[in-house]
This record gives C-alpha cells, structure tokens and sequence, in this order.
C-alpha cells in the first residue's frame, strides 16, 4: 500500500482533479476514489474506486485529447445568391449491348422485307 508522501502531493492531485470536474476522496482503507462530479447523483469513476493514490494520479495526469476545432461561421454575401450545385456537361453514353443488338435484329427484318421473304 503506497503512502501519502506529503500533503502537498495529495494537494496537487486535488487540485488538477478539480479541474477536470472530479473529486479525489480517501477511503479507510488507505486506497482513494475517483468521484465524476459532471453527473447527478456523483458516483466514482469506473475502475477508479478504492485504488492507490499512484492510479488516480496517472488517470488525472493523462494528457487530454485535442479539443476539435471550432466550426467557421460561413460569410453570407448581401444581395447574390450563389447555387450550391453547379451545372455540369451532360455526359455522352455509348449505346447498351442489347440495343445493339436490336438493330441488328431490325437490320434482319428490313432485309427480308425488301427481299420478299417476309409479308
């Protein structure tokens, strides 16, 4: 069981606990609590309850991540209105396999039609 080394060290952990919207609380015994004071009612950190001072502080000393970036208001001109689609070329497609071979087939009706084969 690790003791508190000095009041002062115990004092800092509380400190930066603090700031992060905890509560450090010293059990009987001798292990301390985590105490999450952002939810109603506070209740201790999970995995953080009745464990040595030295895990509290590697929790609370745990760099933050990066906070995201703050969103750009977007500038409004006074008076245009500019679309947001813009207008693209129409694109050329190639005819589908079975109209090709339509054609062939109408091709083949023709033929016979002017041959006298077909009524």
């Amino acid at each position: 069981m690790l003791q508190v080394t000095s009041r002062k060290q115990l004092a800092k952990i509380r400190r930066e606990a603090k700031k992060r919207g905890f509560r450090v609380l010293r059990d009987g015994t001798g292990n301390f609590s985590l105490i999450n004071l952002k939810v109603e009612p506070p209740r201790p950190l999970l995995g953080v309850d009745h464990v040595p001072l030295w895990v509290i502080e590697q929790v609370i000393f745990a760099p933050l991540p990066e906070p995201p970036p703050r969103r750009r208001r977007m500038a409004r001109l006074s008076g245009e209105a500019v679309p947001t689609v813009q207008a693209t070329t129409p694109v050329e497609m190639g005819a589908p396999a079975h109209a090709q071979a339509h054609h062939s087939f109408l091709s083949l009706v023709e033929a016979l039609r002017t041959k006298g084969g077909l009524v």
